[in-house]
């Protein structure tokens, strides 16, 4: 059985540019469901993304 795609959301639109400068797999976007004029961006969950949010967010990395 093929095993699902974990997938992160990313809320902060300056994050997201980030994200993309350092390379992560960007999937797609779609409107945020409590405020709808704002768009949530989805990643493909990964350990490198983890390790960037926590560096960008000034969070400690904790591995899963």
């Amino acid at each position: 059985m093929e095993e699902k795609m974990k997938v992160k959301i990313i809320y902060k639109r300056s994050l997201f540019v980030e994200l993309v400068r350092r390379h992560h797999n960007f999937l797609y976007t779609t409107p945020n469901r409590k405020q709808p004029k704002f768009q949530c961006f989805l990643f493909e969950d990964t350990e490198e993304l983890n390790k960037d949010l926590a560096e960008l967010t000034g969070n400690e990395y904790e591995r899963r």
